[in-house]
């Protein structure tokens, strides 16, 4: 049992690693630089763009959910990327705005998925959402959509929209085929 132990402590210590690392090589700007670049945030739809999201990614499972999550960064207003541990589903960062955040330690909260199938994409209320997971400064004025998308059996993408549902459905389709091609083993 202490085997076991010391082997999930030893996982989860090397994923938080490949986080941070992670997240400090890509996202260290200057906090005048961020806030200006946030203050004129738009999420992309650009179809090239989306398609670039399965491009180039690394063969190791979770260096790829890394990758992507950080790609669609550009294209959604907010995100969270969860983990499974033990059918239980942990946020370990977010993005708003293009700017990603690791969650640290005591802010990583445990998310109840339903039963859904990879690359099945589940609409929800982004307010009671934001709200489980303690993040609600992502869309103060409750103004998103909310979507998931389990892209392979030990990551989730929570991704929040403010895009009008006529183009955030092609939008979130052409994602969702891109994913398909980039998860597909």
């Amino acid at each position: 049992m202490e085997k076991l132990s010391q082997s999930l402590v030893s996982k989860f210590t090397k994923l938080q690693r490949r986080f941070e690392s992670f997240l400090d090589n890509d996202f260290e700007n200057k906090v005048e630089e961020t806030e200006r670049n946030q203050a004129s945030f738009e999420a992309s739809r650009d179809v090239s763009l989306v398609r670039g999201l399965s491009q180039g990614l690394p063969e190791d499972h979770i260096d790829r959910a890394i990758v992507v999550f950080s790609r669609l960064a550009m294209m959604f207003d907010a995100g969270v990327l969860l983990e499974n541990h033990d059918s239980q589903w942990r946020a370990q960062a977010y993005f708003h705005k293009g700017v990603s955040q690791l969650l640290k330690n005591n802010g990583k909260t445990v998310v109840k998925l339903p039963d859904m199938t990879l690359m099945s994409v589940l609409k929800t209320d982004s307010r009671s959402m934001l709200e489980k997971l303690q993040l609600q400064h992502l869309d103060p004025d409750h103004k998103t959509t909310c979507l998931v998308i389990k892209a392979s059996p030990d990551f989730a993408f929570i991704l929040f929209s403010g895009m009008a549902d006529l183009w955030l459905k092609e939008h979130i389709e052409n994602v969702r085929r891109s994913l398909i091609n980039g998860f597909a083993d």
